[in-house]
């Protein structure tokens, strides 16, 4: 009876949420520090033109509220650019990582029914995941201890026979 791979919801999408979180906070963190250095000298840089512009031709107060107006403006698109640029990152270190914590979920679960004497068990990945050829080693290699079981065991009364759980101790 083969394993056939459970295809994910939405909602799954979190299987180990530390080890996930890590990729997509360390890419946070950095964005948010470039965006608020950015941000700064976009500011200061905006403003000391602004200042330039007005004391050079000596512009009425409403021109002055205007250029501030605009300032803020382009402050607003950069954080709005942020934003997305962030969100962007969370979703994508959550797929990708998805495909990194998943197939070692599967290894653990092929790990632990070898431990418990289960050399029927297989390890199929999705066609996206990473460590196909893990994957298929792991299956070989599960494949041949089940053969040299079945060999070993091949000959000896049911009743002497030993459980695959007790060979695993």
């Amino acid at each position: 009876m083969e394993e056939k791979p459970v295809k994910r919801k939405l909602s799954n999408f979190m299987i180990r949420p530390l080890v996930q979180s890590k990729l997509g906070i360390y890419s946070i963190g950095l964005t948010l520090g470039f965006g608020a250095f950015l941000s700064f000298v976009v500011y200061i840089n905006l403003s000391r033109f602004i200042a330039y512009t007005i004391h050079l031709t000596r512009a009425e107060a409403t021109i002055e509220t205007m250029l501030r107006h605009d300032v803020a403006s382009i402050q607003v698109f950069i954080y709005l650019i942020l934003g997305a640029y962030v969100t962007s990152m969370v979703a994508l270190s959550i797929w990708y990582t998805h495909r990194l914590v998943g197939p070692m979920v599967a290894f653990e679960k092929h790990f632990e029914s070898l431990q418990n004497g289960d050399f029927t068990h297989r390890t199929y990945l999705r066609k996206s995941d990473t460590f196909h050829d893990a994957a298929e080693r792991l299956n070989q290699a599960t494949e041949a201890l089940e053969q040299r079981f079945n060999s070993a065991t091949a000959g000896v009364p049911l009743k002497s026979t030993f459980k695959r759980a007790d060979l695993a101790n």
